[in-house]
């Protein structure tokens, strides 16, 4: 189910934050899957297995970040567990990643940023594997030894003008 929508709902950070808390509420813990479709089309984005918080969760090994490629496939970065997360994905996933311990999800309020991977050991040269800033305008992505990923788009050093955003929410056994 749709949690948020940009064209939808606004630019608000704070509406963003409502809808999450709203969905949080009613549901709890639930996979959540963040779609951003930048100006150029590209379509990238990260999944995480409990919703976002505004309070930087600890990695799990169930979240990962992923792009659309040109030819309509997803490279999807993350570390594949022993239950085999990625099995069945598309053929161009990448295995790699840390133990998990720098992977976060973050909502941070006193920023107005939402975050995925980073803040913990980063080495020179990264930052985190994707973030959008308050309003939803533009966003970044660097590598990031959290999901052994490279920039999700091209060209300007990683920062990328936002044409939607979205948040879906996994519910399970409900109509």
């Amino acid at each position: 189910k749709r949690i948020y929508s940009l064209s939808r709902d606004g630019d608000s950070f704070v509406s963003f934050e409502r809808h999450i808390a709203n969905w949080n509420a009613k549901f709890g813990d639930s996979s959540t899957l963040l779609v951003v479709k930048t100006t150029k089309g590209e379509v990238i984005g990260g999944y995480a297995d409990a919703i976002a918080t505004s309070s930087p969760r600890p990695g799990t090994a169930r979240s990962c970040l992923f792009r659309e490629e040109k030819d309509c496939t997803f490279q999807v970065y993350g570390k594949q567990n022993s239950a085999g997360f990625f099995e069945g994905s598309p053929q161009r996933i990448q295995s790699g990643g840390t133990s998990g311990s720098s992977k976060k999800i973050i909502l941070d309020s006193s920023r107005r940023i939402i975050a995925f991977g980073g803040g913990v050991g980063m080495k020179s040269g990264e930052g985190f594997g994707l973030s959008l800033e308050d309003g939803f305008a533009r966003g970044t992505t660097a590598c990031c030894e959290a999901f052994s990923n490279e920039p999700l788009v091209e060209g300007n050093g990683g920062v990328f003008d936002v044409l939607d955003v979205e948040v879906w929410g996994f519910v399970f056994g409900q109509f």
